[in-house]
């Protein structure tokens, strides 16, 4: 290839870089711990379903039954019964939903009701728009940091577009690296650790980049679809096909049609179906139910499924008589090599498939990632404000360094400070109050690491301030869960519960070392100044 399209590919590597260093930091370094958030880590958030037991299928009817005969009939023509666990939420959740049941809304109305999974007691209630609860739904720090990583909290369609453009910055990145660094062979294996803080930069970049280069461009291509998909590659197929009208595009291949109610009685067999999806799938988990006209001879129930031998989720199809129809994918029975590529864009991006090995696989590669544009930026500061004639003050480096540590170390100390908060609020804050919690802890303590960057303090002392920080937060999640939880790592209640308590624990010794080693280096870096300053 010609030096001049070198350089030129040079270029443009480097001004995405550095354009986007910060946004792809916090996107991707969001995205690792959104790996594991689900269901891992929301079950460790939530005490409730940490050693809830097997609601039995009978009782889920029951229920279904019981509260359908407090709601008005147009609400039982579409029912989602959401199980408790770590994909969904914590309590068995009963939505009665409809478009037409109430005049004082133009939109879907829903009466929800609420219970505990072990006593199957009635927590809470909701009446009101369909979209405000789904909205208000209470949250916790997995849960939080999930959806922040999918919009960065901007909502729709900023956070999204935000996000997608992001995943082609990722994508474009990572092609270009591989073509300007023609003697990648050599470059896998040099990592000059002792040859100073530049070049052990540039050769942590180098591996990184090229090493985790299929994992960067499918992250990169994923994160892309997901994010722009909804909010600009739908309407552009509706305008093609559809006119523009995206209700017409969305109930044309939806998965779920609108029921047809015949005003016959029928009873739902959800019990029934229920202990079927069970037997057919026994190695899957059952998400949640959508019961389509309930008790009446046109009845329908939808089972969205994960696990087992399917990669991706799955929706089973009933009849209301208990009759199996079919298994497809959550997009809806559509024949095509193009729908099963879609499935797999989802568990992909985010390791769901393969067991815990594959998301730690895919947590530490996504921290990788996130080094990337990070070790990319320090070195073209580094560059800049080194040289003969270097084109960026002393006090400028200090100040571009300042704002990375607080931005990108702010962002990290932010997430790490929610989960020991996680386990006091549990103890002490009210669920109906956990989100006017989480949210403002996480943004103000990120705003405020961030604003102390404009302190004028030295950038290596700021670093280690914050290194320290996220070690003792993290170093505190496993003795709070010892003194305020039921379940944790010295009862064994839960296998899972005791691996984060005991992970919390060593991330936080190893930022401790971490440390250490730094300030080790710093004094053998003075006493070798000292030395020439003598000599």
């Amino acid at each position: 290839m010609k030096s001049l399209t070198i350089k030129k590919l040079f270029n443009i590597h480097s001004w995405v870089g550095v354009i986007t260093a910060v946004l792809l930091f916090i996107v991707a370094f969001s995205g690792a711990i959104a790996v594991l958030s689900r269901p891992e880590l929301k079950i460790w958030a939530n005490p409730e379903i940490q050693q809830a037991p097997k609601i039995p299928a009978q009782a889920i009817t029951e229920l279904v039954n019981q509260y359908h005969e407090q709601v008005p009939a147009p609400f039982g023509e579409n029912i989602h019964v959401y199980l408790p666990s770590g994909h969904n939420t914590h309590l068995l959740t009963l939505l009665f939903e409809s478009h037409h049941g109430d005049d004082n809304y133009d939109q879907a109305v829903a009466h929800v009701f609420q219970f505990h999974p072990n006593t199957l007691a009635l927590q809470s209630t909701y009446y009101g728009p369909s979209q405000t609860f789904y909205a208000e739904r209470k949250t916790d720090a997995a849960s939080f940091i999930g959806h922040f990583h999918a919009d960065l909290h901007l909502g729709r369609p900023i956070g999204l577009i935000l996000t997608g453009v992001l995943g082609l910055t990722l994508l474009v990145s990572t092609l270009t690296g591989l073509f300007i660094h023609r003697q990648f062979l050599r470059q896998l294996f040099t990592f000059r650790r002792h040859k100073g803080t530049s070049l052990w930069v540039s050769d942590g970049h180098k591996i990184m980049g090229i090493w985790g280069s299929l994992f960067h461009g499918v992250i990169g291509f994923t994160g892309a679809f997901l994010g722009l998909a909804t909010v600009i590659l739908l309407p552009a197929a509706a305008l093609v096909s559809f006119g523009g009208d995206q209700d017409k595009l969305v109930e044309t291949f939806t998965a779920i049609p609108e029921p047809v109610i015949s005003h016959q009685y029928q009873p739902t067999q959800l019990a029934d179906i229920l202990a079927d999806a069970e037997q057919r799938f026994a190695d899957a988990h059952i998400l949640d139910a959508t019961i389509m006209a309930h008790n009446d001879a046109n009845s329908e129930v939808y089972l969205r499924l994960l696990g087992g031998e399917s990669v991706a989720s799955q929706l089973l199809h009933y009849h209301g008589d208990g009759e199996y129809i079919k298994s497809m994918s959550s997009f809806g029975d559509i024949p095509g090599v193009s729908i099963k590529v879609l499935e797999l864009l989802f568990p992909l991006h985010f390791g769901n498939f393969g067991g815990i090995f594959i998301k730690l696989v895919w947590t530490a590669l996504g921290l990788t990632t996130a080094l990337l544009p990070l070790s990319g930026i320090m070195m073209w500061l580094s560059k800049r404000a080194r040289g003969n004639n270097p084109s960026l003050s002393h006090k400028a480096y200090q100040r571009w360094n300042r704002f990375i540590i607080g931005s990108c170390g702010g962002l990290v100390l932010a997430c790490m400070l929610l989960f020991p908060a996680q386990v006091l609020i549990n103890a002490y804050v009210p669920p109906t109050a956990h989100n006017a919690v989480i949210g403002p802890l996480f943004f103000y303590s990120w705003l405020l690491w961030l604003l102390l960057g404009a302190l004028p303090w030295h950038y290596h002392r700021y670093f280690q301030a914050t290194l320290a920080c996220i070690g003792s937060l993290a170093l505190l999640v496993l003795p709070l869960n010892v003194l305020l939880s039921e379940n944790h790592v010295f009862n064994a209640g839960s296998l899972l519960v005791s691996s984060v308590d005991i992970g919390f624990f060593a991330i936080g010794l190893g930022c401790y070392y971490a440390l250490r080693r730094l300030y080790k280096g710093a004094a053998t870096q003075s006493q070798l100044v000292n030395q020439e300053q003598q000599v």
